[in-house]
């Protein structure tokens, strides 16, 4: 039986007569067009495939799919819609979607894909018995090994359905994987398996670098996500281990720049001045190198931002290139003077300006040491004003505002996340800046996050360890050099 679970009693009619001239049973109800009716209606036959109205719903698309899924019936879900909400958010509600004026053989055909796959569109303990043709259990230890001896052998068609709309998903243990183990349900080579399952790596990936062979990885992957012994997510999960947490800036590192480079110039690509000398480039050209170039995150699993690697390293190499020639250089200045109404810029500015930014921000370094934070905190301001956007000068004005707030009675734990959270922001996409890092460390710091201070002070000493202030404050963390 297909139910049509669509509000409009006219398309939901006409999709009543084009199933029945097609030999399909159908029934239209509005009154599940917001999600299904439990108990069902008495006499009514259980679903084996939903029609849902894409357009209609919106953005409820993805919660009414997954409740339909958790129907006693399990139905395959079809949605129907072409608005751009609809084909945004299709692939997240795991349902085919088809254009309203889609013809009958289409519509007949997607019914039957979605009702033979019906038990692949969600991963789940009842799901997995009925996959496996066993008998409804509990969740619990006795059942497992029977689940997993028989996933083995099961047709590759609905693991391989199931698993594809979570191809690029990270794959992360939860405490029911360390069950199975204690249970000693897995085998030696799934075991192995399981073993590389540290939440830094894809479906995808997992799938094909062993130690399973593909198919068998397929299944093993499947069964576990649908006891629930790995969650698999599209963004990293849980970034509290240094590997997730270094995964996780480097996805966000490279989404924020191409946000931000995005109809900006060279000097912001580098993120350096017109003042910028031969040797200044190299240093900025090895500090992008370190965070955004190809063989820096050679040994990252990206997911779905390895397609920005390519695109964000070519960029860099043609800034390099047109700025370390003096004849390119000369013909991009013309052109970024045509242009300048139409840029956004942090780094291309006049000159002239320069000058006075880095003598307020080295005035504001002597007050620190001196100990007069209002007086640093009023030069940092200046040097913001003169170059905003600097994540020295943004960074060490933050610290100083910091200072002064908790000096006038501010909560010193509000006030530190306040101005951590626009340091971090500001740094989003950029290449690391040590006096910046230390700053931000130092918030986190007073913020109560140490583990957070000593991850900025590291990647800050990596870069320069003689940064002001970045020693002092690695012996406070305890940190090891």
């Amino acid at each position: 039986m297909v139910v049509i679970a669509l509000a409009d009693v006219g398309p939901g009619v006409r999709l009543e007569e084009q199933l029945a001239q097609a030999g399909v049973a159908a029934k239209w109800d509005a009154g599940q067009a917001r999600g299904p009716r439990l108990p069902a209606p008495a006499g009514q036959p259980p679903p084996s495939v939903v029609l849902v109205d894409a357009d209609h719903l919106g953005r409820q698309l993805v919660a009414v799919a997954d409740a339909w899924r958790d129907h006693p019936a399990l139905p395959g879900v079809v949605a129907v819609g072409n608005s751009q909400i609809a084909r945004e958010l299709a692939p997240r509600a795991r349902v085919t979607l088809l254009a309203p004026t889609a013809k009958p053989a289409t519509l007949v055909e997607a019914i039957r894909e979605a009702a033979r796959l019906r038990l692949a569109s969600t991963m789940r303990w009842t799901t997995l018995r009925a996959a496996l043709r066993l008998p409804p259990a509990p969740d619990a230890p006795a059942a497992w090994q029977p689940a997993i001896v028989a996933a083995r052998g099961l047709d590759l068609e609905i693991p391989r359905a199931a698993l594809r709309w979570y191809a690029m998903h990270y794959v992360t243990p939860t405490a029911r994987l360390e069950d199975l183990r204690h249970e000693r349900i897995l085998s030696v080579p799934e075991l192995d398996a399981a073993s590389r399952l540290d939440g830094t790596r894809t479906v995808k990936t997992h799938v094909q670098a062993g130690p399973l062979d593909a198919q068998q990885a397929v299944r093993f992957l499947w069964v576990l996500a649908s006891l629930g012994a790995v969650d698999l997510t599209s963004e990293v999960r849980d970034v509290h281990t240094g590997p997730r947490r270094q995964l996780h800036e480097l996805r966000t590192h490279l989404r924020a720049r191409a946000t931000r480079l995005e109809g900006s110039t060279y000097y912001d690509v580098l993120e350096i001045t017109p003042l910028a000398e031969y040797e200044d480039i190299e240093a900025a050209h090895r500090l992008v190198a370190m965070r955004y170039s190809p063989d820096a995150l050679a040994g990252h699993d990206l997911g779905d931002a390895a397609h920005l690697v390519q695109p964000t390293w070519e960029l860099v190499e043609k800034a390099r290139s047109v700025l370390v020639d003096h004849a390119q250089r000369g013909r991009y200045h013309d052109w970024l003077r045509q242009k300048a109404g139409e840029l956004r810029t942090v780094w291309a500015i006049e000159p002239t300006v320069l000058r006075g930014a880095a003598d307020a921000f080295a005035r504001a370094q002597r007050s620190l040491g001196e100990g007069d934070v209002h007086r640093a905190m009023s030069e940092l301001a200046a040097a913001c004003r003169i170059f905003p956007g600097h994540p020295d000068y943004e960074a060490n004005l933050a610290w100083a505002r910091y200072r002064v707030q908790v000096g006038s009675g501010r909560d010193k734990d509000e006030a530190a996340r306040t101005e951590r959270r626009a340091i971090e922001s500001l740094l989003l996409g950029r290449r690391p800046w040590p006096r910046a890092l230390v700053a931000l460390a130092l918030l986190c710091a007073a913020g109560g996050d140490a583990d957070s201070a000593r991850w900025y002070l590291h990647t800050a000493l990596a870069v320069d360890p003689t940064v002001p202030a970045a020693q002092q404050l690695a012996q406070r963390l305890g940190m090891r050099r």
